[in-house]
């Protein structure tokens, strides 16, 4: 089980209170087109930490404790967090414990069969997205009692299993977000669209369906990604700058900001001193 200053995607720790456990899977064969790994994340002292924009949406199923998020509602034991383009954080309690499905950057909408859009900068109760509040009771239930972390894990995948069925990628998308991403978002969208076969209205318009996020926004996305991989590499940040991609160190620091709401030796200073 890794330690809460272990990198795990998204997630950087703030204005420590020390001592998180996480413990990560990965899916069944039949869930990974559309799930890259589960996380079992535990709280053993009260704190507050940051979630840094991703390319992928998570669900999270709460079986202990109280998680309160940045408008100070509690969090819904089961909840669905769409791509969000600002930080944003979290408050849990001492005891707090969560299942976090990580989806794959299309697999929400495959599993989901709804536009990924209307999810952006929101956490939203799976109960209403689902509409079986039922089933979800009962999961939540059996989580709270369920012997181990892995028999935790196995009744998250039965949920997700259960509405799997005949459940299909949208290739060209899948294939775009391959592009922009053995690209290190270094890549013109109106190539993309070329290179894929779209005109430029299609792609966007099925990207944000089937994504969550216009193609440039989720290239921004892909290069913070890269931005945060170069950093824990030991990379400077004029080294950053240009392996990210920026032309220079101006334009980097606006669009780091833009996203965490700090500058770049702001934030990674603050997250080194926790």
């Amino acid at each position: 089980m890794a330690r809460k200053n272990d990198l795990v995607r998204g997630y950087y720790p703030i204005f420590t209170m020390s001592n998180i456990n996480i413990l990560t899977q990965t899916p069944c064969v039949a869930l990974q087109p559309f799930v890259r790994r589960f996380l079992v994340v535990e709280s053993t002292t009260a704190h507050r930490d940051a979630h840094l924009p991703d390319t992928g949406l998570v669900a999270a199923f709460r079986f202990q404790g109280d998680c309160r998020l940045d408008s100070g509602l509690q969090a819904p034991r089961a909840a669905l967090t769409g791509l969000w383009d600002t930080v944003r954080t979290h408050v849990h309690s001492q005891d707090h414990a969560v299942v976090i499905v990580s989806f794959t950057t299309t697999g929400a909408a495959a599993w989901l069969r709804q536009p990924l859009h209307e999810f952006a900068n929101t956490t939203t109760d799976l109960a209403a997205v689902l509409g079986d509040s039922a089933q979800l009771d009962q999961l939540h239930d059996n989580l709270a009692t369920a012997a181990n972390h892995e028999q935790r894990i196995r009744l998250v995948e039965d949920l997700l299993l259960s509405h799997a069925d005949n459940r299909q990628l949208d290739l060209a998308i899948a294939g775009a977000v391959a592009l922009i991403e053995q690209a290190q978002a270094m890549l013109r969208i109106e190539d993309l669209a070329q290179e894929i076969g779209l005109s430029q209205s299609a792609l966007e318009r099925r990207f944000r369906c089937h994504v969550g996020v216009s193609p440039r926004k989720f290239a921004s996305l892909v290069r913070l990604k890269n931005v945060l991989k170069l950093h824990a590499r030991g990379a400077d940040l004029t080294t950053i700058a240009h392996g990210a991609g920026y032309y220079d160190q101006a334009h980097f620091i606006k669009d780091f900001k833009r996203f965490t709401g700090l500058a770049p030796g702001s934030f990674f200073a603050r997250s080194s001193a926790n």
